[in-house]
């Protein structure tokens, strides 16, 4: 006997949609190994690269690349461990620690590493399901993760600061870029350095450091109570770097006007308010190709097809970007949007993947056209698994 089973249009849509990102994932797979080096040379370890012509470890791409990694197949955080490892040993007396390390030595285009070292150490050993092997390195990564407390901080606002937009890895981003070297106390490194706290006091209590449990709960405390305070700009309901010298906001609305809500610091009252004002706001951050990196309201907003001397973050679509905007929406009640920008990402990617033969460094916000650094990886490995977290609300990076 045949059996006609009737699909409704929503059960029908989510099939699709599945089947959409098991095409990704497919197409993701096999390009994993673009990422992988083998230790060479000043790189002691087995290193992660952002794929392409690159050959050297970079701070944030090597981090969210092997978290991309761990968070599929957790016995593939051995190379979170590793990138972990390659600064760890590179950790100055000051605690200084180069961001960007290659097997011929330290490239100075990076300043001091990003704060995501103790972050890369606790996501590594908890899907290794071992912490035991960062006690040997504790004090380094402490001096590593509290150096910027020393140089780059201001202790008036008791907020850091971005040695220069190169060191933020948003290469020409506005609300850093043109500024006079380490004077923006800027959202996004101060919410990763908030999560760093974060993670070295949760590495405490695991290697049973009582006393370092609390001085690292206590400064992501007060860290985050000086975000609220000193990075807010009540009237227009939004996030905004501020200029240490003058005082005054650096009004432009950038992607990292955004990472405060990614880490979900923000009550639910602003968060919603910032969500709806700015990055749903087609005059701002939201185009028909994903979320801008900057506002198409800002009157250097562009589309540029540039990678040197810096990459465009003034205006295109970053995958990354649209990544942590997915989890800022799905920690303030924007499930269905989110849901929406993972399909639109994921699209862009795999369409980009079936005609150049692999994915971009960024995309042209309005036509979804390809830009930069073509056959790019690195962390656009996290867009294969977009659908799936804006479904679940499962999210790999949350310190608990």
């Amino acid at each position: 006997m045949c059996v006609i089973r009737f699909v409704s249009p929503k059960e029908d849509k989510r099939q699709k949609s599945m089947n959409f990102e098991q095409q990704l994932q497919k197409e993701l797979d096999y390009r994993k190994a673009l990422v992988k080096r083998r230790a060479q040379g000043f790189l002691k370890h087995d290193y992660l690269v952002p794929g392409g012509p690159y050959a050297e470890q970079w701070d944030w791409d090597g981090f969210f690349v092997g978290m991309a990694l761990a968070s599929q197949i957790p016995s593939e955080a051995i190379y979170l461990k590793n990138w972990a490892l390659n600064y760890l040993e590179k950790v100055q007396l000051t605690g200084f620690t180069p961001g960007l390390l290659t097997p011929d030595g330290v490239d100075r285009r990076l300043k001091h590493i990003k704060p995501f070292l103790a972050q890369g150490c606790y996501f590594a050993s908890k899907y290794l399901e071992d912490f035991f092997w960062v006690l040997s390195y504790w004090e380094k990564l402490k001096k590593a993760v509290e150096y910027r407390e020393k140089v780059y901080f201001d202790k008036e606002f008791g907020l850091g600061c971005w040695y220069d937009a190169m060191e933020s890895g948003a290469d020409n981003n506005l609300a850093v870029h043109g500024y006079e070297n380490g004077s923006i106390l800027a959202a996004d490194l101060n919410i990763f350095l908030y999560r760093e706290y974060l993670a070295l006091a949760f590495l405490a209590k695991r290697l049973k450091k009582r006393k370092d449990v609390q001085k690292y709960r206590e400064k992501a405390e007060m860290l985050k109570r000086a975000i609220l305070k000193h990075l807010w700009d009540k009237e227009a309901e939004i996030f905004y770097n501020r200029d240490r010298k003058t005082g005054e906001f650096v009004k432009r609305v950038t992607y990292s006007n955004v990472i405060p809500l990614w880490a979900g610091i923000v009550p639910q009252v602003r968060g919603r308010q910032m969500v709806k004002r700015y990055i749903l706001n087609p005059k701002h951050l939201w185009a028909r190709y994903g979320v801008r990196c900057l506002s198409k309201d800002d009157p250097d907003y562009n589309q540029a097809n540039t990678i040197k001397p810096y990459s465009n973050w003034q205006g295109p679509v970053w995958p990354i970007v649209n990544y942590l905007t997915m989890h800022a929406l799905l920690n303030y009640g924007f499930q269905r949007e989110a849901q929406r920008l993972a399909v639109i990402i994921s699209r862009l990617c795999l369409e980009d993947i079936k005609r150049s033969g692999g994915m971009h460094e960024n995309y042209n916000a309005d036509t979804g056209k390809p830009l930069a650094a073509p056959n790019f990886v690195s962390w656009n490995l996290l867009v294969g698994q977009m659908i799936s977290e804006a479904k679940s609300g499962n999210n790999p990076f949350r310190i608990p």
